[in-house]
């Protein structure tokens, strides 16, 4: 079933994308607010592209691929995608230090994916506008941290905090 809905995604996917791709070729006069609609759109149809693989790994048992990955520069593209397509009622706060923020192990889509589920449910939790805020820190977590939270452990950590002013 998992990968018959793949299969079909993807062919809902691909002129999705072939055309974000074609378009400023065949329309070399359009501006740039226009090209970066389209870029957005080309950057959100390789996104389900990678859903499409998350999905027929899952229908296969597969874990997804985790690979060292810098966290910020995802952070920046979930912000650009916040900034295009977000009333704008709500007001989006991003705090990405300009110090490199330590290295992660994880899967690049799936983490896009969790990042931008808790936006949209922010996003649903303000119907009149509010505050966004989106943060990312280097934090070392110590043996006296790990006796007040059973399941932490001690080591260096990349946290990320998705807060609102909506309801719940």
């Amino acid at each position: 079933l998992a990968s018959g809905i793949a299969h079909d995604f993807n062919n809902i996917l691909t002129p999705i994308l072939t055309t974000a791709q074609l378009l400023p070729l065949k329309l070399p006069n359009l501006d740039a607010r226009s090209l970066k609609m389209l870029k957005l759109v080309e950057d959100s149809a390789k996104r389900g592209a990678e859903l499409v693989k998350q999905i027929l790994a899952f229908a296969r048992g597969g874990d997804g691929k985790r690979i060292p990955l810098q966290v910020k520069h995802l952070l920046s593209e979930v912000v650009e995608v916040i900034r295009q397509t977000f009333p704008k009622a709500i007001e989006l706060c991003a705090d990405i230090p300009g110090q490199e923020l330590w290295t992660v192990s994880a899967d690049a889509t799936q983490l896009h994916q969790v990042l931008m589920n808790l936006c949209v449910n922010a996003r649903d939790a303000m119907p009149n506008g509010g505050l966004l805020s989106l943060t990312i820190e280097n934090i070392l977590v110590d043996e006296a941290y790990t006796r007040i939270n059973l399941e932490a452990r001690v080591g260096p950590y990349v946290a990320i905090t998705v807060a609102d002013t909506g309801m719940g």
